[in-house]
């Protein structure tokens, strides 16, 4: 009797064993199915959304889109001193004239040539020059493209060396790449819009003694009369022969910089 039992119990383990291992295929075979429908069933819903996205029109481009950067404008505080300084000043106008440099400062690195700059002194003309020249010393082309202005706001005045400088700040967005000779893409993206932010600095010549030469050069501040070099802008009159100066505060602010803040 006493070996028979003992004979059993080793069969006995083994079938528990074996139920336990049974028990324990079923718990894993049946996680791995939830797991397989759970998967399936998110692939399902990504091929879905896929599938929504793809019928609603919404491209990468949108997905990827980006606000308009945010401008550091200081317009209603420096305004009322720059019009105090020059009567004549035209905020509207300036800001018009500030964007449309920028506009036709990219649209020149587009087209690679610097006769689609809109206007700005030799200083602006040489930084566009160097550029345009450093893309073709490497064989690429650079593209601005669908540009579009979002904000202008007066960013900072400064006076120094007898010059006024206003510092305009324009939130900008545009389609942005870089291409080698070869036509292939080698920088940014053909589809999606850059939002960035550029400072347009404007230029007074106060005091022809106190400015440099390279302003002067580009200012043509003579009196229409007499001919003789007017030293102070503002002057509404010729201190030699006396000539009413019209119009000449507009006509003497220019462009010395455009500059991409990062």
């Amino acid at each position: 009797m006493g070996t028979a039992v003992t004979g059993i119990v080793p069969i006995i383990i083994f079938v528990i064993i074996g139920l336990v291992a049974v028990f324990i295929v079923v718990k894993i075979v049946s996680k791995i199915a939830g797991a397989t429908k759970e998967i399936a069933s998110t692939i399902s819903d990504v091929a879905e959304l896929a599938k929504a996205v793809k019928e609603s029109g919404v491209t990468k481009a949108d997905m990827l889109e980006q606000p308009p950067k945010s401008v550091s404008g200081v317009t209603g505080i420096i305004l009322p001193s720059i019009i105090r300084e020059f009567p004549d000043f035209n905020y509207e106008e300036a800001k018009a004239r500030a964007e449309a440099v920028l506009i036709s400062y990219l649209k020149a690195i587009t087209d690679q040539d610097t006769e689609v700059l809109s206007e700005g002194y030799d200083e602006l003309r040489s930084k566009l020059e160097n550029h345009i020249r450093e893309l073709r010393n490497y064989n690429k082309k650079e593209y601005f493209n669908n540009i579009k202005i979002h904000r202008t706001e007066i960013n900072q005045y400064n006076k120094s060396k007898g010059r006024c400088i206003i510092t305009f700040q324009t939130a900008v967005e545009y389609i942005h790449y870089i291409k080698d000779e070869e036509g292939k893409k080698v920088e940014g993206d053909e589809e999606i819009k850059c939002q960035t932010k550029y400072n347009i600095d404007m230029i007074y010549v106060q005091d022809r003694d106190a400015g440099d030469n390279n302003y002067q050069a580009g200012m043509g501040v003579n009196c229409p009369n007499c001919g003789a070099p007017l030293k102070m802008l503002g002057a509404k009159k010729c201190s030699y022969c006396g000539t009413p100066i019209v119009e000449l505060n507009i006509k003497s602010w220019n462009f010395s910089d455009v500059k991409e803040m990062y």
